[in-house]
């Protein structure tokens, strides 16, 4: 169906149910505004409420504003699916190709490009069980997918992942719960959904997005689970990173070896050449950028192709996405055994089992001897072979081509143009000069195609000769090419007149070449410089509709209107520049075509001098008459016109006014800030999305596009050790190659067990590089940058490492490559500066002993131990145990010795300290993590010490050792005889002489019996209370029951009595009989 669809309008009923239906719907939705009394609130307290609410709301809207860079044909959005083992990561992937593209995949390797909808393609990709790949595919994912295993629970490989994403960006994040059928109980279930989400909320946000898979039919999940949740991946709107947005990068979805064979067969370790395809995300690439590979290193591209997209979007006239365009783009798990290049489709055709070791045909094995490498050059050069039955073979030695001297290479170019033209003439279905002989005619009648590219050219010169300004173009080097093609063409004739067959041939072929070729529109239109006086007409005459360079041929008189109406073809206005020329020519470079510039605004106040002085060929009579025209029309302007623009321009710059401040007027609702700032953010981004448009010549390949990148002097790692299952991701790095010190501010997480320490190789994953680096922990206090051995508990700190240049307030993470612990992720931070210096400051206390004192002065000795470190610390502070402090002075002697004073006389038993800060060297060490090579790493001094099963240096002077503080015995005070005599009593030492040690009693006979006698009476009175005690008790207790019993039978009696006096007085109310039982 080549001719459009057409479809019919949409009537609107006028009558009936439905035009009643919208009535009432619309008076409903009006009725707040037509009565709005009616609806406001009575309460001034809910109003106010009401008010807060809304603002909150409105507040919890708002975001930091980011420009979405998007392209037109945006790239598809990489979803990661991520998990641990055996939690139905692969499963899910089939489920949703299946679910997209009817298509059944039998093993996931690499990624899988599927079309979703119209404009909408998704790349799945499976993330691998490996922190290497984990953080390959937190820097490029844009929706990802964790799959969390309900009847184990969330394990620790989730919870690195969500670290990873919130330090190199957060995409969006949705939750699916798998293996949902372990549970048999529907209550056990419901508490395992609930606690599941509220944990999921509290890791990544309030009302994250959980989906459950209740169980697993034909190796795939639920047809209508799947769909709900291909449903919600359809419609997730992607926040833009600013990362992302302001880097190019590509994620691998095939790898191709371009090496040359012979090469690796002579040697297999030789560095490879390496395509990667893929689509370019982020900003635009071009060849010779330089490039980051996660895993393999920098690298510099040599070559970038864009390629078609092999899996495009659905063409917008089809109006649904039928079964059959659904389309899916997976290289690495070769469905159906497709490959596709750039100008090449690859198709893996696989033999049976039953064929495989069947033997071979002659086919066959002339395919596969072709592609043995093994010395080509040397094996070809021995080689022959029959182009023809019976015909002589055909060697390397007879093909090769001889060298022409002289007059015969004259010759041959002439023989090798004339072929070419042979060939040039020959249509697209074979035929031939001559057999085209006979249409030539039919052609020559019709007019010749028009190039509006020349037309523009010929305008804007005879616009620049109007108004004075000379048109330089003799050094133009596309119409010098012009000319020697056209001069070439005529004199081609003349050189070939001893050949009337050639002679004729180009004589047929001339139009058709000179018809096509630009032609020098300045020497046509005002003449050349030599001969525009003395140049012969062409053949043909002037009538010959089918030469081009003669409908372009005009007149030196020619005036700006008639050139307009000869290059700028716009047939509904001709008839109005014709009956009008003047508003034509007042309109001519405003709104004609975008490519003229409007003259009148540049040219400003001075249109009279450029009136009077733009033409040279002008007479006095017209000068006059031209000024007596300005003056005129200076008289018809108002009085407010002080630009110089004629009246027309004015009333349309008006208008263009009145509809821009009129819009603004009508419009009620203000934009605020907020809106401003998004609208302005995108006015930068279309406003740069059109300037890009217009260099698309250049040789940039853009976001969006299917890119081929090639890389040389690849490790030949890379190709043996390939895996499909590892993301590989090409990441532009323009600024940032090279190496300087870098400050991070860090932070231990909260679930690593351990405190980090200065001096041990640490993994640093930031931007698009993963190297392993040894920092040095401190602490700015804001004199000094102290070290620190450990980092802080619960608190950040500031770390020095050695790396390339990285984007201050870029987030990093940091873990080491062998996990020692449940956790892995070590510590995040931020990236603050990138410096050539840092200077990290340690305590240094050096101790001293007195060797001489004289008042004063001291002679230290022991702190130093030669004269030129006395020198580097002279001037500066000490202390002695005691407090006493001084300062150095000079050196005495060559062990070291120096003078110092101090406050007051130190004792020789004093120590003498020295409290200095040293600087700490930063370790320049950078590793970059190679897990897509051969992976070498830098080990700490524990697991160093542990492969190697060796102790713990033990030093005893490092050991902490007993503090025995000995009590101080001070002598009694001795008061002497003469001065306690002058003392009064109160004073005077008193000695009161006390008997405190105890006497044995030992009784005798007597008193023993007495004893016992007393210690019986004591048992018979104790037995016996006890026994009074207990009597006491049972009485008391009897007596209590006795009271209960009593009571509740009085209780029983007066609510008798209660209700026989209130029934007997409910009758007499009612005016009955009384009457009552008799007790």
């Amino acid at each position: 169906m080549d001719a459009k669809q057409t479809h019919k309008a949409h009537r609107v009923h006028k009558s009936g149910a439905s035009a009643k239906k919208k009535l009432q719907a619309n008076n409903r939705k009006n009725a707040e505004k037509n009565n709005p009394k009616a609806f406001a609130m009575q309460s001034g307290q809910k109003a106010d409420r009401m008010a807060r609410r809304k603002a909150e709301l409105n507040e919890k809207k708002y975001h930091v504003p980011m420009a979405d860079r998007t392209p037109t044909i945006p790239p598809p959005i990489v979803v990661a699916i991520v998990g641990p083992s055996q939690c139905g990561k692969t499963t899910l992937i089939k489920s949703l190709v299946r679910r997209y593209t009817k298509h059944t995949l039998s093993e996931i390797r690499g990624p899988v490009t599927v079309v979703s909808g119209k404009h909408q393609r998704l790349t799945f990709m499976e993330c691998a069980n490996d922190v290497s790949a984990m953080t390959d595919m937190a820097k490029v994912a844009d929706l990802v997918i964790l799959a969390i295993d309900a009847s184990f629970g969330f394990e620790m490989e989730t919870f690195e992942f969500l670290n990873l994403l919130q330090t190199h960006g957060m995409p969006k994040v949705m939750g699916v719960l798998t293996h949902m059928d372990g549970f048999k109980d529907n209550k056990s279930l419901k508490v395992a959904k609930k606690n599941f989400k509220h944990r999921f909320w509290t890791e990544v946000y309030d009302g994250a997005k959980l989906f459950y898979l209740s169980g697993v039919e034909n190796g795939r999940y639920l047809d209508r689970e799947i769909l709900n949740l291909s449903r919600f991946i359809s419609v997730v709107k992607l926040r833009p990173l600013a990362w992302r947005s302001s880097h190019p990068y590509m994620l691998a979805d095939r790898v191709q070896d371009l090496t040359d064979p012979e090469v690796l067969e002579r040697n297999p370790k030789a560095n490879r050449t390496v395509a990667l395809y893929g689509y370019l995300r982020g900003t635009h690439m071009k060849g010779r950028d330089r490039v980051h590979i996660p895993g393999a290193g920098d690298y510099q591209i040599d070559q970038a192709e864009t390629l078609p997209d092999p899996c495009p979007i659905p063409d917008k006239e089809r109006k649904r996405l039928d079964e059959r365009h659904k389309l899916i783009y997976a290289p690495m798990s070769e469905v159906n055994g497709v490959m596709y290049d750039k100008d090449a489709v690859y198709i893996d055709v696989k033999k049976p089992q039953h064929e495989e070791k069947a033997e071979e045909g002659e086919g066959e094995k002339m395919l596969s001897e072709l592609q043995k490498v093994n010395a080509i050059t040397e094996r070809l050069a021995s080689q022959q072979f029959n182009l023809f039955s019976g015909a002589q073979p055909v060697t390397a030695e007879s093909i090769r081509r001889p060298a022409v001297f002289g007059d015969e290479a004259g010759g041959s170019e002439s023989e090798s143009e004339s072929g070419g033209e042979g060939d040039a003439s020959e249509n697209d279905d074979g035929e031939s000069a001559e057999e085209s002989e006979d249409e030539s005619s039919d052609e020559d009648e019709e007019p010749a195609p028009v190039d509006y590219r020349a037309q523009r050219i010929a305008a804007r010169a005879a616009e620049d000769s109007a108004i004075g300004v000379g048109a330089e173009d003799d050094d133009d080097d596309d119409d010098d090419d012009i000319l020697r093609r056209v001069d070439a063409s005529s004199g081609s004739e003349d050189s070939d007149a001893d050949s009337d067959a050639n002679g004729s041939q180009i004589e047929r072929l001339a139009p058709i070449h000179t018809g096509a070729k630009r032609v020098n529109l300045m020497d046509l239109v005002y003449g050349s410089a030599s001969a525009s006086a003395s140049k012969p007409k062409a053949k043909g005459g002037a009538d010959d509709g089918a030469d081009n360079v003669k409908s372009l041929a005009f007149t030196n008189d020619l005036d700006i209107r008639e050139l307009y109406r000869h290059f700028i073809t716009n047939p509904d206005e001709s008839g109005d520049e014709e009956a009008n020329p003047g508003a034509a020519a007042a309109d001519y470079g405003e709104d004609a075509t975008g490519d003229f510039v409007d003259l009148e605004a540049e040219s400003g106040d001075d249109d009279n001098e450029a009136g009077s002085e733009g033409s040279d060929a002008g007479s006095a009579a017209g000068d006059s008459d031209s000024e007596n025209e300005e003056e005129e029309s200076e008289a018809e302007l108002p009085e407010e016109n002080k630009f110089g623009l004629s009246s027309e321009k004015m009333k349309k710059l008006k208008s263009k006014f009145d509809k821009i401040y009129d819009a603004e007027a009508d419009d009620g609702e203000k934009k605020d800030f907020y809106q401003q700032q998004k609208e302005e953010l995108q006015s930068y981004v279309d406003n740069t999305r059109n300037e890009m448009a217009e260099l698309a010549d250049i040789n940039y390949r853009w976001s969006g596009e299917y890119v081929k990148v090639v890389i040389e002097d690849m490790p030949y790692e890379f190709m043996q050790g390939f895996n499909p299952a590892m993301p590989v991701v090409v990441g532009g790095i323009s600024n940032e190659e090279g190496l300087s010190l870098i400050n991070l501010r860090i932070k231990r997480h909260r679930w690593y067990p351990k405190i980090l320490k200065t001096g041990d190789p640490i993994v640093i994953s930031v931007g698009w590089r993963r190297f392993q680096t040894i920092p040095t922990y401190f602490m700015n206090d804001r004199i000094k940058n102290r070290m620190l051995k450990y980092t802080p508990e619960h608190m950040h700190c500031s770390a020095a490492i050695y790396g390339p240049y990285i984007q201050p307030g870029t987030g990093f993470c940091a873990y080491f490559l062998k996990r020692m612990h449940s956790f892995g992720i070590a510590g995040t931070g931020t990236v603050l500066e990138n410096s050539q210096s840092i200077d990290i400051v340690k305590k240094l206390k050096l101790t001293g002993y007195p060797d001489k004192i004289h008042k004063n002065t001291a002679y230290i000795k022991k702190m130093f131990n030669s004269p030129l470190e006395v020198a580097k610390f002279e001037g500066a502070s000490v202390k002695t145990v005691s407090g006493i402090r001084g300062q150095v002075k000079k050196a005495a002697g060559s062990a070291g010795m120096f003078r110092a004073t101090f406050e007051d006389k130190i004792k020789i038993s004093d120590i003498v300290f020295l409290r200095a800060l040293h600087t700490i060297p930063i370790k320049k060490f950078y590793n970059p993590i190679t897990s897509l090579l051969s992976v070498t790493y830098m080990r700490s001094i524990a697991e160093i010490r542990r492969s190697k099963n060796m102790a713990v240096p033990n030093k005893q002077d490092s050991h902490y050792k007993p503090i025995a503080r000995v009590a101080k015995h001070f002598n009694p005070l001795v008061v002497p005889k003469s001065l306690q005599a002058e003392l009064p009593f109160k004073s005077k030492p008193k000695i009161i002489k006390t008997d405190n040690t105890s006497r044995a009693v030992v009784m005798d006979e007597h008193d023993k019996k007495v004893s016992d006698l007393i210690g019986k009476i004591n048992l018979l009175y104790k037995d016996k209370s006890k026994k009074k005690r207990e009597k006491d008790t049972k009485q008391r207790s009897e007596y209590k029951l006795k009271r209960q019993a009593e009571e509740a039978e009085a209780d029983s009696r007066r609510k008798k009595k209660r209700k026989t006096f209130f029934r007997k007085e409910g009758q007499h109310q009612r005016g009955g009989k009384s009457g009552g039982s008799k007790d």
